[in-house]
């Protein structure tokens, strides 16, 4: 690609890195989260603490983390360490929330592989957040089970034996998991059969999301299930539901895409062939714009009807989002001497894609 290789460039910040690696279902399923909530006994929840009992959670948790048997495995990072860009990058990979991308005093705890996370103090005293790709929901919840464990010897956990674990969140009391895929479903929006499988979903008692917008409509097509309580339920229960949803929802969407191409051929690659010829010749591109064009290419890809690697399309969809651009921007990376983000995002993805063979 020349000098200017951003993929490479952005893929070896070491904050996160599950949106390229393939899985299972990965033509639909771009990928799997697990997250634990945990507070410890004898505080008040984050909301209503002091300042100095804050510190101290934070110390304890720190303190926790030094007594590891294996101490190489997770680190602390002050996000006063970070720049304003590299904190908002963390925001645009699902890692933090906006409002703690803002605070420089906070820290987050991450495994070596970037893939798991911690953060202090939030919502609740801790909160532990797994990534994988694909559809391995077992997997994220394996990895943060075992910073779970490690800390649950250091730290003494607020738990009951009526409630289980108890969260600032009602609905999270009891395992304290929140478990959810993402998923990339443009066959049944085209179809108009998203409601009705969302129906579906949530008569069951799981919940619906955009991830870049509304439950009407969210960019690139791509929604968010996950389960609504973590009370009366165990983690594998939680765990096998949300494969067993999953996988019906897969398989109602592999069904639009064959009968859309049955009945529809032209129209389908007509949509994604000029999704193609705009992002491999466009000289700026809006954020939006480039996650509808990259959805419909990605589309495009699990038909078939494109020979392009799907993990390099999917992570697109993370790499063009702004902060990155700005990533490339600030390292002078990029090879050019605006600071126009979405120039430098058209470039981004004409260089990631043009050269390649469909």
């Amino acid at each position: 690609m020349g000098a200017f290789d951003p993929i490479n460039r952005i893929w070896n910040i070491p904050l996160g890195k599950w949106f390229h690696n393939a899985g299972a279902e990965y033509d639909t399923v771009i990928s799997s989260r697990v997250r634990l909530s945990r507070n410890l006994g004898g505080y008040c929840f984050p909301w209503k603490m002091l300042e100095n009992e804050k510190k101290e959670v934070e110390e304890k948790v720190l303190r926790a983390l030094s007594g590891f048997k294996n101490n190489n495995s997770y680190q602390a990072i002050l996000l006063k360490e970070l720049n304003q860009t590299e904190r908002k990058i963390l925001l645009e990979r699902n890692m933090i929330s906006s409002d703690y991308s803002t605070r420089p005093e906070k820290f987050i705890i991450i495994d070596r592989t970037g893939n798991t996370c911690g953060v202090v103090n939030e919502v609740d005293h801790l909160r532990i957040a797994g990534f994988r790709g694909g559809m391995d929901i077992l997997g994220a919840y394996e990895d943060v089970d075992r910073l779970d464990s490690e800390l649950e010897q250091e730290l003494d956990y607020a738990v009951s034996l009526e409630w289980g674990y108890l969260n600032a969140e009602v609905v999270n009391t009891g395992t304290g998991m929140k478990a959810s895929v993402m998923l990339h479903l443009p066959s049944l929006v085209s179809t108009s059969l998203i409601g009705k499988v969302f129906n579906e979903v949530n008569r069951v008692g799981y919940s619906v999301k955009g991830f870049w917008g509304s439950k009407e409509h969210s960019l690139g097509n791509i929604y968010q299930i996950s389960n609504s309580a973590g009370m009366g339920v165990s983690e594998k229960e939680i765990i096998e539901k949300l494969e067993n949803i999953t996988l019906q929802v897969v398989n109602y969407e592999r069904k639009a895409r064959e009968e859309m191409l049955r009945q529809r051929r032209v129209e389908v690659e007509d949509r994604v062939f000029r999704a193609y010829g705009i992002l491999t010749n466009c000289r700026s591109i809006s954020s939006s714009e480039a996650i509808e064009l990259i959805g419909a290419l990605r589309a495009g890809v699990a038909l078939g009807i494109l020979d392009l690697p799907l993990e390099l399309i999917t992570s697109l969809l993370i790499l063009t989002q702004k902060a990155h651009i700005q990533y490339l921007l600030e390292s002078r990376e990029a090879g050019v001497e605006t600071g126009d983000i979405d120039f430098v995002r058209a470039k981004m993805i004409r260089e990631s894609i043009g050269s390649l063979s469909v």
